[in-house]
């Protein structure tokens, strides 16, 4: 009985930690030469580095530019 009690505490504890992690994780897509890359979640254009325009998915200043 106590083996069955601190295994399902175990398993409880992992799935809750596998769950709180799996959130805090950075996704792990590539980025295109303008420093963005098409977030499929949202379906948009996302940028982490702004190195210029003429991508298909680009910085929103390229926008302003053109």
């Amino acid at each position: 009985m106590r083996t069955r009690v601190t295994m399902a505490l175990v398993l409880s504890i992992t799935f809750f930690a596998a769950g709180v992690a799996s959130r805090a994780e950075a996704h792990g897509g590539g980025l295109n030469a303008c420093g963005c890359h098409f977030n499929h979640r949202t379906g948009e254009c996302h940028c982490h580095h702004d190195r210029g325009c003429g991508c298909e998915c680009e910085p929103d200043r390229c926008e302003d530019e053109g």
